[in-house]
């Protein structure tokens, strides 16, 4: 069971919160987080493939969607070695409300490209988002939409652009470290064989910032792992009304908690990043009555009018603070 829910492909080498959550909704045995602990800890894939977790980027900015496939935020993986087929790009798509992913791998990145991409992993799937959340440079953008409008017969509603998108890096850095682990050539050749068939894996992991598994929060159900469809359906009396109405509630349920979860981390990043824009600054409020100072002083040459070099002069302290726009000081004369 622990190989199923971390090595195996349906697993997808995750972590050791979400491979205790995929084992938990279907089995128990006393010691079972220990266990899932111990083994993803000595897992050699992982620590051979997954470098030191990366520092918390800034965040995301403040876009609050409020149903799935409303935003989607949009990035490329590029330098990967290029694969039997001839594709060196990934090119990702991330749903901002559910967190749920797709990929494509590419052989180039051009606006045609991108957008026939798009049609097949997100519109024929889910059709057409409000926004898609991009770094890509304005002009690639708008060749982009003019495809987008040629295949779809719509205009995009709006886009942003993201210099900073947290949740995408992230799910660009998941992606990366769980396909590496799977790889079976020396030059990692096959890549971009495995980084599709791994985002079965990476949805139905559960997410600690939604409490709830991506496929969940996209479909309403979750998705079945194939041990759970050998060991085949639980007793139930329920009709297929019954459950359907079940199946409502419960998502209906999850999909408000996820929404407001959502909100809450976006103010947490929020609050924190205002704090240290506070805390900076006060660190740089400027110099205060006492303080030793460093003079500009510009040379000018005689007669010209033109400053001829400049210098910075010590030995002066601040005397009197004037109004926060000047400073008188207090020169120490030199006697040689």
């Amino acid at each position: 069971m622990l190989h199923h829910a971390h090595e195996d492909f349906q697993g997808g080498h995750q972590g050791i919160t979400r491979t205790h959550e995929k084992l938990r909704t279907e089995f128990y045995w006393p010691g079972i987080y220990a266990d899932v602990q111990h083994f993803v800890k000595e897992c050699v894939d992982c620590a051979s493939g997954k470098g030191a977790p990366p520092n918390a980027g800034p965040s995301p900015g403040n876009i609050e969607p409020r149903y799935p496939f409303e935003a989607v935020s949009m990035n490329f993986v590029t330098h990967m070695p290029e694969s039997a087929s001839g594709n060196t790009f990934l090119l990702l798509f991330q749903d901002m409300f559910s967190g749920y992913v797709m990929c494509k791998s590419m052989s180039s990145t051009t606006a045609q490209d991108v957008a026939e991409a798009y049609e097949e992993q997100v519109f024929q799937r889910f059709g057409t988002s409000s926004m898609i959340r991009h770094d890509r440079h304005p002009r690639f953008m708008s060749e982009l939409f003019a495809r987008f409008r040629e295949r779809l017969g719509r205009r995009q509603r709006a886009t942003l652009g993201s210099q900073a998108n947290e949740q995408q890096e992230r799910s660009v850095q998941t992606v990366i470290r769980s396909v590496r682990a799977y790889v079976a050539e020396m030059d990692q050749s096959d890549l971009d064989d495995h980084a599709e068939r791994l985002m079965f894996a990476l949805n139905v992991s559960f997410d600690a910032t939604r409490l709830d598994t991506l496929f969940y929060l996209v479909h309403g159900w979750d998705g079945r792992s194939t041990v759970s469809a050998m060991l085949g359906p639980k007793p139930s009396s329920r009709s297929a009304y019954e459950w359907r109405r079940k199946l409502q509630r419960e998502y209906s349920y999850a999909f408000a908690c996820a929404e407001d979860l959502q909100k809450k981390a976006k103010k947490m990043r929020s609050d924190e990043q205002t704090r240290k824009w506070l805390e900076l600054l006060e660190s740089k409020a400027g110099f205060e009555k006492g303080d030793s100072v460093w003079l500009y002083i510009p040379k000018y040459t005689c007669g010209t009018g033109h400053s001829g070099s400049m210098e910075f002069r010590d030995d002066f302290r601040v005397r009197l603070k004037v109004k926060d726009t000047g400073y008188r000081v207090n020169p120490w004369v030199h006697i040689s």
